[in-house]
């Protein structure tokens, strides 16, 4: 793999229907030297031509066209295995769960701590490889 790919800011897509949250997930990624591209709807990134080009994914569970599990059968169903991460600020029991079974490699709550985003998404520069899934913890069933 040549030093130009290795050394290229990983892309991360932030689909959430929350203005606020798009903006300022994009603000924080790109100040910390990622590249970060915002969609305000599931439908809309589905249509992109770009969808199968990000390292990473930040998908709102619930959003007014779709759900974020929606988007993930989606782009599975299209074989774009891109690892992504189920964002939510809602409480409701059996959510991660939920992501988990779905696919998704974690799920982070709202209002998410920067440490949790940034272990999951890896150094902002590629080359390194991001989880795919999210290990058990020891003892776990």
């Amino acid at each position: 793999m040549s030093n130009a790919l290795l050394n290229r800011p990983k892309n991360v897509a932030v689909i959430d229907d929350s203005d606020a949250v798009r903006r300022s997930l994009s603000l924080l990624l790109t100040a910390r030297g990622y590249a970060a591209m915002a969609f305000a709807t599931g439908a809309e990134f589905l249509k992109s031509p770009l969808k199968g080009s990000f390292d990473f994914l930040l998908i709102d569970y619930k959003m007014e066209d779709l759900s974020g599990v929606d988007v993930l059968n989606a782009l599975r169903g299209e074989g774009v295995d891109t690892p992504a991460a189920m964002v939510s600020g809602w409480e409701t029991s059996g959510l991660e769960r939920l992501a988990i079974e779905a696919g998704f490699a974690a799920f982070i709550r709202k209002p998410m701590l920067d440490h949790i985003l940034f272990s999951l998404i890896g150094p902002p520069l590629g080359g390194e490889g991001v989880p795919r899934r999210r290990p058990k913890a020891e003892g776990a069933a």
